[in-house]
């Protein structure tokens, strides 16, 4: 199972968190579910940030059974 958590805007397009049973090989893979999931996502995913355990991830990065994936979208300031 893998773990998804969101942040920020994010939170109130998708909720606190998801856990998917299946495989996902790559972030590519999630962000594809994740646009198949909320289309608002398609706007923003060119932004949004990934980890996987805690550490930056980028779209090619492997995913296996047990990660926790975080997605965010970088901080604004004003």
């Amino acid at each position: 199972m893998i773990t998804i958590k969101f942040y920020g805007k994010l939170r109130q397009l998708l909720g606190d968190e998801i856990k998917i049973e299946g495989k996902m090989e790559s972030i590519e893979d999630l962000l594809q579910f994740l646009v198949e999931k909320n289309e608002s996502i398609k706007k923003l995913k060119e932004h949004l940030i990934f980890s996987i355990n805690q550490k930056q991830a980028s779209l090619h990065d492997k995913i296996k059974d047990g990660d926790e994936i975080s997605v965010f979208l970088p901080p604004t300031g004003g």
